[in-house]
Order: structure tokens, then C-alpha cells, then sequence
């Protein structure tokens, strides 16, 4: 699994589609989703997942269960997320925005510790982590 990770708008999916362009993959926008599918073969491209989360979950161990499901179901070395870092800045007011950061915060340190690499784009220039 490869992650991509960043700030809103910083250039993660133009860089991901750069990167990967002549190649067959599959674009899955979660944030448009009632529900995630199960993912296709091949290479996956998974964006939104804060946005998903957000939308149809309000139970952390649902949410996360529901994508570490879909990591998991998906073909070895064929997963790319794309993850907006929305753990940054002040901590919002708001009850269920303030769950989205932690819930997101939480699901993403287990991903990271699973990634085979990890590429953070700031403002479009990619630095490899992993």
C-alpha cells in the first residue's frame, strides 16, 4: 500500500495521477459514496476517505473497521490512498468535526504503520517518508 498524504489542495491527486498515468488503475472517490465496494483488482486509488467517514459514519469502530476491511481486501501492492491531514491546526469547536479529526487521526496511524511506502505532497513537491 502506498499513501499519499497532505493538506486540502496541496496537489496530492494531480501528482498521483501524474505518477500514474499510462498505467490501469482504478479511481475511487469514497466521499461520493454511500458505501465502500469492494475494491477491484488491480491498482485502487482510494481519495476522500475523511469525506466518506464524515458523511456516513458516526461510530469510530465502524468506520475504521469499514476501511481497514477494504485495505485488507484489497489486491497486495495494488492500493494507493490519497489522505487529506486534517489533524493540524486548532481543534474544532464542533462536537462532530472534532470526532472526524480523532476518528481520522486514529485510522491513519494504523494504515501508516501497515504502508510499504509513504509520499507526502506538500504544495506538489512530493517528499518520500517510507
Amino acid at each position: 500500500m502506498h499513501i499519499y498524504v497532505g493538506g486540502s489542495h496541496n496537489g496530492k491527486r494531480d501528482f498521483v495521477k501524474e505518477r500514474l498515468a499510462g498505467e490501469d488503475c482504478v479511481w475511487i472517490e469514497a466521499g461520493g459514496l454511500d458505501r465502500l465496494p469492494d475494491p477491484p483488482r488491480g491498482i485502487v486509488i482510494l481519495a476522500g476517505i475523511e469525506e466518506y467517514i464524515s458523511k456516513v459514519h458516526t461510530d469510530e469502530r465502524e468506520a475504521v473497521g469499514e476501511v481497514r476491511e477494504f485495505v485488507r481486501a484489497a489486491e497486495p501492492g495494488g492500493l494507493v490512498l490519497i489522505i487529506t491531514d486534517i489533524g493540524r491546526g486548532i481543534v474544532p469547536a464542533d462536537p462532530h468535526a472534532r470526532w472526524l479529526r480523532d476518528t481520522c487521526g486514529r485510522l491513519n496511524q494504523q494504515l501508516f504503520r501497515e504502508a510499504d511506502r509513504i509520499t507526502r505532497i506538500w504544495y506538489g513537491i512530493p517528499q518520500e517518508i517510507r
